[in-house]
């Protein structure tokens, strides 16, 4: 029998969306300063002091969640005829916003190479790992393969899309999409 994926009204589904992501970027960040202040990832020296290689991270991830947050609240204004961007200036900011991501991941590699190299704490290399791992996740889903918000009776799948991404089955993301569409705009108006 095949899966019944759950089915919400566009309204509601982009409002879901919208205030999922801001909700996550809080409850990540309570998470990570409740650890941070609980178990402290430098063991007990200087509990509210940065660490870095795990911080960095969650501000990357932070900044993917709330461009998603931004991107479904402007398509649930074009749904509700409110004043929005179009789809292709949609298409055109969060083109270069994932150029900007990609970099700001990468910059990551070489900070948690040096600081595995000079030994730093490895609760916050775990931590840094763990939240750069999201961060990468996010924005797969956002600028090319919808991995997340499918459910089915309730419960979300995670094994279902991520086999479609190693598959190279999945579905392009909507906002793949809009850039896809500026890109085709962009090169047809030269």
């Amino acid at each position: 029998m095949p899966k019944q994926l759950k089915k919400r009204p566009i309204e509601k589904e982009l409002k879901f969306l919208a205030d999922f992501e801001i909700y996550g970027v809080l409850m990540f960040a309570g998470m990570y300063f409740a650890v941070k202040y609980i178990v402290d990832m430098d063991c007990g020296n200087k509990a509210f002091r940065l660490n870095w290689v795990s911080f960095y991270p969650l501000l990357v991830f932070s900044t993917i969640v709330i461009e998603g947050s931004f991107y479904w609240r402007n398509k649930l204004k074009m749904v509700k005829r409110q004043k929005a961007l179009s789809n292709i200036e949609i298409g055109r900011l969060y083109n270069k916003l994932r150029w900007i991501n990609v970099i700001l991941l990468t910059t990551y590699l070489p900070v948690i190479i040096i600081a595995a190299l000079a030994k730093a704490d490895l609760s916050g290399i775990i931590a840094g790992i763990l939240l750069y791992l999201f961060a990468v996740i996010e924005q797969i889903n956002y600028f090319h393969v919808r991995l997340s918000y499918e459910t089915v009776n309730g419960f979300l799948l995670v094994i279902e899309p991520l086999k479609k991404l190693f598959a190279g089955t999945g579905r392009r993301s909507q906002l793949r999409k809009d850039i896809d569409a500026y890109l085709v705009h962009r090169k047809i108006s030269s």
